[in-house]
């Protein structure tokens, strides 16, 4: 039997990197955009990927959300440490009833999505009238394209991402670069070590980036 590949996102050397958001940036895109959408105590916000539900625990115990999270690994579940709200679901197939939410986080976890489209369906039918939609993701900054179960290997350029968004009736309110969290992580990752099978597409450019965009409404970006 050959050997299976242990996604970068389960892999040990990223949370030494990263810490327990496992994302490029930690915490700063994620108060950032609360911050710009005005998150207030009592809103209910998901976290769409919410790995080890770092997010979740962040956006209750700083901006007193009510946050639940979604993950669909067995392996982070077990590791979030009993983080309570976190549910076991597919970000396309959302168990959350229609106008539900205030705001929607999705943190590296877009790319993944087998189909776009049908993740951005979802999230626009929980999204309450005027809610808010977080992205922070890799973008790929060529035309190149890898086969590859990965953030990076997915990657799409940006405004390929802000064509979808905005084709399914969000309005892009906010667009960051922060492709140098990218590069930081990029380094502390192989300072970590790289003993694990590599599941991670390399040798492509790729930039990291946050959108802000609203189902309806209007927005002032603190």
């Amino acid at each position: 039997m050959g050997l299976v590949s242990v996604p970068l996102w389960e892999q040990e050397r990223l949370r030494i990197a990263a810490g327990s958001t496992l994302r490029p940036g930690g915490f700063s895109l994620t108060d950032r955009a609360a911050e710009a959408i005005g998150l207030l105590p009592g809103w209910r916000v998901l976290d769409v990927g919410c790995g080890l539900g770092a997010t979740v625990e962040r956006l209750r115990s700083r901006f007193g959300a009510q946050a639940w999270g979604i993950e669909i690994s067995d392996t982070q579940i077990a590791r979030s440490q009993g983080v309570s709200g976190i549910i076991q679901a597919c970000g396309d197939t959302l168990p959350f009833a229609s106008d539900f939410f205030d705001a929607l986080y999705c943190e590296c976890v877009l790319s993944l999505f087998p189909e776009q489209k049908k993740g951005l369906d979802e999230f626009w039918r929980v999204l309450k009238p005027n809610g808010f939609l977080v992205l922070s993701d890799l973008c790929s900054l060529d035309d190149s394209k890898m086969e590859s179960f990965s953030c990076a290997g997915r990657a799409v350029p940006v405004l390929q991402t802000q064509e979808a968004v905005e084709k399914k009736g969000f309005s892009v309110r906010l667009l960051e670069d922060h492709s140098p969290y990218l590069k930081e992580l990029a380094a502390k990752i192989i300072w970590a070590g790289n003993d694990e099978n590599e599941a991670c597409a390399c040798g492509r450019r790729l930039g990291y980036y946050l959108m802000i965009s609203q189902k309806q409404g209007a927005f002032h970006a603190g």
